[in-house]
Order: structure tokens, then C-alpha cells, then sequence
């Protein structure tokens, strides 16, 4: 195991927390939409703001941290700099934090999704330019062929995410200009830019669980690439009708929307054609459960993203359903049930590499997990029930908003049923993942010291050992014997710790 993959844990720890916290968050604005005379601590527009940022900012602290790991495995080499790993871990940490405290306190700039401040907007760019270039000089150093489709995915997602986020650390005074630069974050950097990343990083999970055959998977990888800067950044196009750009853009939109579900079932088929049933049951506890969230991932891909966002772009349907429900109910679809349940996976499968989850805590993580598919299910078929009646009464009949938000209001208590789900879920799996991780998060945190770097190194030698073991059976016994003396300093470390 390298060194760089030990770093990256803190990065899917600190995704877990934040996606507990997203949970109690979103419930929370569920019941002030309903109850708006409760009396909430904090205004509205604030925690809508903060529930946004945040249901952004996790999925992209839990990929990097996925891209950390997985990228030096997938190059066969540790990161130009380690240094760096840390330090870009504590930048996002921290500008994280002030970006919410600073939503929390008022300082707004008003652009949904993009609040934030200028400040704290560069310092998340500075963020993405120290994570382009750790992955481009380990990239240019590898011996590994320079067309390895994972290396080759996760550097171009890392490279548009710069591109895409650059033009909002302003604004613009022209409102068409100024949204066409906001969607370069809010559905390119989803659509294109994650989309390049979770490929390449789900593309070496899956080589490293189910042993799918890499050739077959790097071909789905190219495929997956291509339609994804098509469709990512064409598709898009179908918001541009609304903010002022020529109405060609709204059929441009709508067509390459339709290729934006190939790239998973691409992916998805390949998958399924190179593993068995028997493979499957053969997986350990903790594969079985970052299988099932990749496989809600997937679900949620085909038919909350794909399917719903191509009949939402269909120009004669859009002109009705756009900034309905049924739009919220594709953003939370898309947004979580496609990057939230792939983060949650790969993170899952990062953190208990080397630490031990029991077997009860693996009941309660099944639990969690049907809980967090059963609230968001319910959540969206509520919202796309009350955006259905939104078209209807508002947009087709002629009601009044006010006379609309009567007849709809029945199935927002169904929305706020599905998000009293997810937060069970969330809050349970976050708590079963920090609990595990507790005794052990000295280590967690460590940076590049020199324990790391011992116990690592440690690792490495007795890997090779047990590889001489197996081909040189005369000498099993003097084998052994170092083996154990290995062994017992890596016990005595961690008492040490």
C-alpha cells in the first residue's frame, strides 16, 4: 500500500461527517418549508444557501480523497509530493469552513450554488490547482503507459474542474453572461467534470474488487470520456433558453441530453458482462457493501439522471416543467443519488482498508443504506408528484402560486417523510463510520511522519515475504520467523500510539 493512499484517508472521513451533517441540514429546511411559523434560528435563504454549498462541497472532498488513492495505484507510483496531499486537505478544510460560517452569518453574494465570497471562492481554486498538479507530475513520472484510461480520465476531470470554476471567482453585471458562468460549475462541473473523475476512480475500484478484465474496462472508459464532454457540455444548452441565449440552444440541450445515460449503462454493461454470480458472493463484507452503493449509484444514473434529466429536456416538456418540483426532484436524483451513493462507496472502501469494521456494524451499515434509498425514493416521488401538479394547476390551468402551493402541499409532507428517512440513514451510517474510526484517528490524521512511514514500509516488506513464501516452500520456516518479528513491531507501534 503506498504512503499516498494512507494521506487520503482523512479526506473520506471528513466526506462522512459532512454528509451527516448535510442530513441534519436538509431535514431541517424540510420542516421550515412546512412550518415556516416555527420560528427557525437561522433565516431560510441562509440554510438553503448552506445546504447547497455543502451538498457540493462533500462529494468533491470524498473524490479528491478517491482520486489520491486510487491514482497511485492505478500509476504504480506515490505522488510527486506527499506534502501536498496534506496541505490541499487542510486548505479544503478550511476554506470549507469559512464558506459555511461566513453562509451562516449572511455574507451572501446571491448566486445560488455559488454564494460564497470571492475570497474563499480563489482559495477553492488554489485548491484545485494544487490537486491538478500533484496528479499531472505523477502522471508525467509514471512508467505506466501514458494511455491508461484511468490515469487519462482522472486527470482530464481534474483539469476542467480548474477550467469550468475559474470565470465564477466574479461576476458579471450582464445577468445572460453571469448565468452561462454559473452553470459551468453547476452542471458541467456535475456533468462532465465529476463525471470524468468518478469513471476513472470507479473504473480501478471495480478492477480492484471484481477483477473485471482492465481491457475491457479501458474501453468503456474511452467511450464513457467521449460521451461525457459531448454530453456535459452540450447538454447543458437546454438552460440557456431561459437565460436569454437564441432558442436553438434549447434542441441542442434536449438531443444530447439523450446521450448523457450511455456513458453508465456502457460502463454498467461491461461490468456485468466480465463478473459472475459466484464472484459476487464471494466478496467480503466490506465489498459487499460498496458493491450495493455503487450499484444505487448506478440506479439512480439511469433513471433519476438519465432518463427523468432527457424527458426534463425535451424542448416541448421543458417549457412547462423547468423550475418546477420536478426539476428538485432530478437535482436530488442526480446530485446525490449518482455522486453522493458513488462517493460513499469509494470512501467506504478507502476507510476500512486496514481498519477492521465487526460484523454488527455491518448490519447496521444494510440498514443505513436501505434507509438512505428508501427516503431518497420517497423524497423524489413526492416531489415529482407535487411538481406534476405544479405544471397542471400553475402553468396549464392558470391558478395562482398561492392557490397551487394548497393543492400541492400533502405531498411536501411525503418529501418531508422521505428526508426524515435519509436522515435516519445518514446520521446511522455517519455514526457506524466515525465510531469504527475513533480509536484509530491519530493515525487517520497523521501526516507524512515518520510511524506512517515505518508501518507502511513495513507492509511492503512483508507483502514480499509472504510473495517469496509461497515460491520458495524450503524456506517457509526462516520466512515465518521474520514474518513474526515484522508483526509484532507493527503491534508494538500501534501500542505505542
Amino acid at each position: 500500500m503506498f504512503r499516498s493512499q494512507h494521506l487520503s484517508y482523512k479526506y473520506a472521513l471528513f466526506a462522512y461527517f459532512l454528509f451527516g451533517l448535510q442530513g441534519l441540514v436538509a431535514s431541517g429546511g424540510a420542516i421550515d418549508l412546512l412550518f415556516p411559523d416555527l420560528g427557525n434560528p437561522i433565516p431560510f435563504a441562509s440554510g438553503r444557501a448552506f445546504h447547497l454549498n455543502v451538498s457540493i462541497y462533500w462529494p468533491l472532498i470524498g473524490m479528491i480523497g478517491a482520486m489520491y488513492f486510487f491514482f497511485c495505484q492505478e500509476a504504480e507510483r506515490e505522488f510527486y509530493s506527499l506534502k501536498l496531499i496534506t496541505i490541499n486537505f487542510w486548505m479544503l478544510a478550511g476554506t470549507l469552513g469559512l464558506i459555511l460560517g461566513s453562509l451562516l452569518l449572511g455574507f451572501n453574494e446571491g448566486r445560488e450554488y455559488l454564494e460564497a465570497i470571492w475570497p474563499l471562492k480563489l482559495a477553492t481554486a488554489a485548491c484545485t490547482i494544487l490537486l491538478c498538479f500533484n496528479l499531472l507530475t505523477t502522471y508525467l513520472a509514471s512508467d505506466m503507459p501514458r494511455s491508461r484510461a484511468t490515469l487519462i480520465s482522472m486527470v482530464t476531470g481534474s483539469v476542467t474542474l480548474i477550467i469550468f470554476y475559474v470565470p465564477n471567482i466574479v461576476s458579471y453585471a450582464h445577468p445572460t453572461v453571469d448565468e452561462i458562468a454559473k452553470f459551468m460549475v453547476v452542471h458541467i462541473w456535475e456533468e462532465m467534470s465529476l463525471e470524468l473523475i468518478g469513471t476513472g476512480v470507479l473504473a480501478a475500484l471495480l478492477i480492484q474488487v471484481t477483477k473485471v478484465k482492465r481491457q475491457a474496462v479501458e474501453t468503456a472508459i474511452y467511450l464513457d470520456i467521449t460521451f461525457a464532454v459531448l454530453a456535459g457540455i452540450i447538454a447543458t444548452g437546454h438552460h440557456y433558453y431561459w437565460i436569454g441565449v437564441p432558442s436553438y440552444w434549447l434542441w441542442l440541450g434536449g438531443t444530447f441530453s439523450a446521450m448523457q445515460v450511455l456513458p453508465a449503462i456502457v460502463l454498467l454493461y461491461t461490468t456485468v458482462k466480465s463478473i459472475t454470480f459466484k464472484g459476487i458472493f464471494d466478496l467480503s463484507y466490506r465489498d459487499k457493501i460498496t458493491m450495493f452503493l455503487i450499484g444505487s449509484s448506478m440506479f439512480y444514473h439511469i433513471f433519476g439522471a438519465g432518463f427523468l434529466g432527457f424527458l426534463m429536456a425535451y424542448p416541448p416538456l421543458n417549457r412547462y416543467v423547468h423550475g418546477t418540483y420536478i426539476t428538485s426532484a432530478h437535482s436530488h436524483l442526480a446530485l446525490f443519488g449518482v455522486f453522493g451513493f458513488l462517493v460513499l462507496a469509494v470512501c467506504f472502501h478507502i476507510l476500512f482498508t486496514e481498519i477492521m469494521l465487526g460484523k454488527k456494524m455491518y448490519r447496521w451499515c444494510w440498514g443505513a443504506i436501505i434507509s438512505l434509498n428508501a427516503g431518497l425514493l420517497t423524497m423524489g416521488l413526492g416531489l415529482l408528484i407535487a411538481g406534476g401538479l405544479q405544471v397542471y394547476f400553475w402553468r396549464v390551468i392558470g391558478l395562482s402560486i398561492g392557490e397551487t402551493n394548497e393543492f400541492i402541499r400533502p405531498y411536501l409532507f411525503i418529501r418531508a417523510f422521505g428526508g426524515f428517512l435519509y436522515a435516519i440513514g445518514s446520521l446511522t451510517l455517519t455514526f457506524v463510520v466515525i465510531k469504527s474510526i475513533w480509536p484509530k484517528i491519530q493515525v487517520i490524521f497523521q501526516s507524512e511522519g515518520r510511524l506512517s512511514i515505518v508501518k507502511c514500509d513495513d507492509l511492503h516488506r512483508m507483502h514480499g515475504l509472504v510473495e517469496e513464501l509461497l515460491q520458495e516452500e524450503k524456506k517457509i520456516e526462516p520466512l515465518l520467523k521474520r514474518i513474526q518479528v515484522l508483526y509484532q513491531r507493527l503491534l508494538l507501534f500501534d501500542k505505542e500510539k
